[in-house]
């Protein structure tokens, strides 16, 4: 973008009447911060004010505005630039520098680091919770999130048995519909044949088809029996993704879109099948449609949605959102779009499904499971996408393990027909939301004094913690173990290792009473935990 367009005359002379003495790469980050500051870079609603300037600079530096071995402004010319604290400043350098976007030296100043490739750059304006938007190619290291996670995890419970264990993603087991399941066995065992318990294909039995097409449509998602297969969980819905483009794509390297921060397992999938990634920035209402386009013009073959409790941060759509996300897809008719409705049976949110769009429908995969309302250990879900698409979902699925149980099939009709099965979900529905509620409050009465938050989504069961500036994510999990939690490392929800500074904390998974309690323990634990680690920057 070209100095003219950004200024009018006044405000281009005024800003040149600076010292010349300065860096040209000083003046055009301070030009670039001054013009959209108020307005961009620092929102409400986007996360600590350290983060959210810290992705204001880098992607200044990833678009090329700044080039590797450029200085950067002082914390001092910044902080009066800015009208923030020098601890704000300083925290964003911190931060940039743990990512490797810029180097401090003793000195001299901060520059760029000059070994910055040049990833390709598709993050949104200053407002997003993080807009990385960096292509990512897969490591040879694979699975290293998942593995991270659980290497951490059971260390802690092994150090710490008698933690509350907020780490997990899981829902709590109390709010499962356990006599709803068990009358669903007891009517479905009776009447099962020999025949039953025979090969068949990946076609949906006819109860539970006739369920789903009712339940879908009255959710915003339009679907036709013929639309519609079963499979064992979202995670083979992904699988049975990854396959179809793989087939469809054989000779081009694939390029997904995904939200950023994410689900661990979807990007160490996607990893494992040699896919590159492209960070999608977000807000509280799911993907920044600017972020989108930007990741679809670099050449985006796929893009994975979570249309409603997106883990880590609970963000779902607005009916306005999807409806922007369907505007920029629209320009881009080869790609294929899946939605992950992973909790949508029990979300407070009804935004629709991208299915219902006539300009994109054919390239829509929309995937609803029932691990989160029902029960894991079922082991279904349902995919729906209009043929020829879902026809290739049916090949894909015949070459797999076949079918998905006709048993566990007759048991979800069966609890979609009882009468409490409604009342059970809005009752996880409203605890789900109360627990959020009373772990963010508790947690925020130290957080925000520290210059830290929680990210409260509208549906899901889980916090997403933005720690206060210099406190790092392992140290505040270790010293909240040891007074009683345990919680999830932020940095495994992204594509590049990096990020010390968030921590996910699952409040669902336990009683009010305890999210009430874990939010107060990381909340102390963030105020304990004060050490700020680097050099000073100048």
């Amino acid at each position: 973008m070209m100095l003219a367009d950004l200024w009018d005359c006044q405000a281009f002379s005024a800003f040149f009447s600076l010292s010349m003495d300065n860096n040209y790469s000083t003046i055009l980050i301070m030009q670039w911060i001054d013009l959209g500051i108020r307005e961009n870079c620092f929102r409400k609603s986007g996360g600590p004010r350290y983060e959210q300037l810290a992705s204001w600079i880098e992607r200044l530096i990833r678009e090329r505005n700044v080039m590797p071995g450029e200085r950067l402004p002082t914390v001092r010319e910044l902080s009066r630039t800015l009208s923030v604290s020098a601890t704000t400043v300083a925290s964003a350098f911190l931060l940039l520098e743990q990512r490797k976007i810029i180097s401090a030296e003793v000195g001299r100043g901060t520059f760029v680091s000059k070994s910055l490739h040049g990833d390709a750059s598709v993050g949104s304006d200053g407002d997003a919770m993080h807009s990385r938007g960096q292509l990512v190619s897969p490591s040879p290291a694979v699975a290293w999130r998942r593995r991270t996670l659980m290497a951490l995890s059971s260390r802690l419970r092994a150090t710490f048995p008698s933690t509350i264990d907020c780490s997990t993603g899981r829902p709590d087991p109390a709010l499962l519909p356990f006599s709803v399941i068990q009358r669903a066995w007891n009517r479905t065992m009776p009447k099962v044949a020999a025949g039953d318990l025979q090969y068949t294909g990946p076609e949906p039995i006819a109860p539970l088809r006739e369920h789903l097409v009712k339940r879908l449509s009255n959710d915003g998602v339009p679907v036709r029996g013929q639309d519609l297969l079963i499979c064992n969980s979202a995670q083979q819905a992904f699988t049975l993704t990854m396959e179809i483009l793989a087939s469809q794509f054989r000779r081009e390297q694939i390029t997904i879109a995904v939200e950023e921060p994410a689900y661990p397992t979807m990007l160490d999938t996607l990893e494992r099948y040699g896919f590159q990634m492209i960070g999608l920035a977000m807000d509280e209402f799911g993907v920044v449609p600017e972020s989108l386009g930007a990741a679809l013009r670099a050449g985006a073959h796929s893009v994975f949605f979570t249309p409603r409790a997106q883990n880590p941060t609970g963000a779902s759509w607005s009916v306005e959102r999807r409806i922007e996300l369907a505007d920029v897809l629209a320009v881009h008719p080869r790609v294929l779009i899946l939605e992950d409705d992973q909790f949508a049976e029990v979300a407070g949110t009804h935004p629709g499904s991208l299915l219902a769009d006539p300009r994109l429908e054919s390239n829509v995969v929309y995937v609803r499971s029932f691990s989160k309302s029902v029960a894991p250990d079922l082991r279904i879900a349902a995919i729906a996408a209009r043929p020829p698409l879902i026809d290739r979902f049916f090949e894909a699925k015949s070459l797999s393990d076949g079918w998905t149980s006709r048993l566990i099939q007759n048991v979800l009709s069966n609890v979609f027909a009882d009468d409490e099965f409604e009342p059970s979900l809005k009752e996880a529905r409203t605890a789900y939301e109360m627990r959020r509620h009373n772990a963010s409050q508790a947690a925020n009465r130290f957080l925000i004094p520290a210059g830290g938050s929680t990210w409260v989504g509208m549906d899901g069961v889980n916090i997403w913690v933005h720690l206060p500036p210099g406190r790092d994510a392992r140290e505040v999990i270790e010293l909240a173990a040891a007074s009683g939690l345990q919680l999830a490392e932020g940095e495994p929800f992204y594509l590049a290792q990096g990020h010390h500074n968030v921590l996910r904390l699952n409040a669902g998974s336990v009683s009010p009473d305890m999210a009430t309690r874990a939010g107060n323990i990381l909340g102390k634990c963030c105020v304990v935990s004060t050490k700020i680690r680097g050099p000073i920057y100048v």
